[in-house]
């Protein structure tokens, strides 16, 4: 579990960190959107799909552990469809669906405290490390709806990212081992 609170934090930190440096880029390019909460929507969305990849990226494809996973799932039988991966991939993956699920949720409790407590910044400021998780918060303003969606939205761009890498590690190791 310490691995994967490890990767978690590792990409998130990343993804802030691309999210800061690009968000010249990104503000350039939606500048011409005139609604305010449809350009925080597309930035959220972005980072979104940014965390997704950089998390596949730091737990799976950096040190090959996802590659033996794909050869050790289908070693002795076929793939079938992503429905059919997808169950394999929930199974293995469930322990870090519930870590980005309790980071989100803890950075939902620790800002909401200081909110309520304090009306600013006191005992949230470990949250900023996973802001890039919490965009939602921003663009939906009823809070929690911001942070289920963003907890939601992480776990499925980081399955979906996750099926496309099994799909594609599946087929050029079959088309190799003919």
């Amino acid at each position: 579990m310490k691995r994967i609170l490890w990767n978690i934090t590792i990409a998130s930190v990343i993804t802030l960190a691309v999210y800061i440096a690009l968000y010249a880029v990104w503000g350039a390019v939606l500048s011409g959107i005139e609604n305010p909460t449809l350009r925080l929507l597309l930035i959220a969305l972005m980072s979104t799909f940014a965390f997704g990849f950089i998390l596949l990226y730091i737990s799976k494809i950096r040190k090959y552990i996802g590659e033996d996973e794909v050869m050790s799932d289908y070693k002795e039988k076929t793939y079938i469809s992503f429905a059919d991966d997808l169950r394999l991939v929930i199974r293995r993956e469930s322990k870090v669906l519930v870590c980005i699920m309790a980071i989100v949720f803890a950075c939902f409790v620790l800002n909401t405290f200081d909110s309520l407590v304090f009306g600013r910044k006191t005992i949230s400021f470990p949250t900023f490390f996973f802001a890039s998780m919490c965009l939602f918060d921003s663009v939906i303003n009823v809070p929690f709806v911001g942070y289920v969606l963003s907890a939601l939205l992480d776990c499925i761009s980081y399955i979906v990212f996750l099926l496309v890498y099994r799909k594609k590690k599946y087929n050029y190791w079959m088309k190799n081992k003919v």
